[in-house]
């Protein structure tokens, strides 16, 4: 668990189910999707604008700059495949999120 880092506390979601954070040199999406908490990569892979300025809609993010659209469940592109988000490990505990930086 040590290379796991504490990014957010749950209660930070609400009321709109998401948030940004900047953890070192991560800019994290962190969201809520059917109960669950999950983390992606808030930079578009494609000319690096935000994912997550918008409101998820549909399941889906669409990045501010050009509209490329981000599946919620998993990060994919929908508009270009090859563009996926990253996707972070993370977990809830003690009422915090904590994700994981480093890959494995």
């Amino acid at each position: 668990m040590s290379d796991f880092v504490r990014v957010a506390a749950v209660e930070e979601l609400e009321p709109h189910g998401q948030l940004t954070r900047w953890v070192d040199d991560h800019d994290l999406l962190i969201y809520r999707l059917d109960g669950e908490i999950k983390v992606i990569s808030n930079v578009c892979r494609h000319f690096g604008g935000p994912i997550g300025w918008h409101k998820m809609r549909d399941r889906k993010f669409t990045c501010l700059w050009h509209n490329y659209v981000y599946s919620a469940e998993d990060g994919g592109c929908h508009t270009m495949p090859k563009l996926a988000s990253r996707v972070y490990s993370s977990e809830v505990r003690d009422g915090a999120v904590w994700v994981r930086l480093t890959e494995r």
